[in-house]
């Protein structure tokens, strides 16, 4: 029995294994993951992204993937796991995994050391047609400033990433910054432009299962409340041209002002059932 860290070159070679939405995150920064293999054959797998790395403040570990096929190789697992995150000088882990009835996982976390919750999770996913129905899109009207993301020049791009980095605004995304245009859905996409800079970004991104995620929604200025409606608009508009009315759109309510937009948005809604916790390293 023995360890692999995955990476680019190898990650097709154990696509069946590996949940697609999560393989498509080994090469990104700040990604990492690993397989325990016996007998050839990958028997548990995690995938973690270090958050925190360009602030001041403690680094931490977020395991987004974990998959045990075969218990004892669960310590090999997390040895090797705690070998790497220590290089990163993390202080703690967390873990959000969605919630089954029989989870082999949820007795391993235990195992290792981590309290474990069960609660509703941060995600909700809501069809394309159920945004296009809501009110507010039917009745708010889009300006010029509020562009397709595919028209925006890469110079411009950056500047906006920049700006939003620099006010603490990742979205989703603790790697922003190394993003590229290429990742997410420029037909869809859009940002608001004021005084020739770019002052809102919504967005987002078309995982392998087909979702829309929402990455970033979020606008700078005194305008932000009218920005976002707009923005919101425009993308529900192209989205609508593309993609069939069952198109999901994920939307993960990761601090105060989406939480309270989507509360505003789908007060019905309800986000998927998960496992959390969390252990001091």
């Amino acid at each position: 029995m023995y360890t692999v860290n995955l990476d680019e070159d190898n990650i097709e070679e154990y696509s069946d294994y590996i949940a697609p939405d999560m393989a498509e995150n080994i090469g990104r920064t700040f990604h990492n993951g690993i397989l325990v293999i016996d007998e050839e054959r990958p028997v548990a797998g995690m995938i973690w992204e270090i958050r925190n790395m360009n602030r001041e403040t403690d680094n931490e570990s977020h395991i987004i993937w974990l998959r045990v096929e075969l218990v004892d190789a669960a310590d090999s697992l997390f040895e090797k796991y705690k070998e790497i995150i220590s290089e990163d000088d993390v202080i703690r882990s967390y873990f959000t995994l969605p919630a089954r009835t029989d989870s082999r996982e949820r007795e391993v976390l235990s195992d290792q050391g981590f309290e474990v919750k069960f609660m509703e999770g941060d995600l909700i996913k809501v069809r394309l047609s159920e945004i296009s129905q809501l009110p507010f899109i039917k009745k708010v009207g889009v300006s010029d400033s509020i562009k397709s993301l595919k028209t925006i020049t890469q110079r411009g791009f950056n500047a906006g990433v920049r700006l939003f980095v620099s006010k603490g605004l990742y979205g989703i995304c603790e790697d922003l910054p190394y993003l590229s245009r290429s990742y997410f859905e420029n037909d869809v996409s859009c940002y608001s432009e004021g005084d020739g800079q770019v002052n809102g970004f919504l967005l987002f991104h078309r995982n392998p299962s087909g979702g829309l995620v929402v990455v970033i929604m979020g606008a700078v200025g005194s305008d932000y409340g009218k920005i976002i409606p707009q923005m919101m608009k425009q993308s529900v508009t192209s989205a609508e041209e593309i993609y069939s009315p069952d198109t999901e759109v994920w939307i993960d309510r990761h601090n105060y002002a989406s939480l309270a937009l989507s509360e505003k948005l789908f007060p019905r809604g309800f986000g998927t059932p998960v496992y959390v916790g969390s252990r001091q390293e």
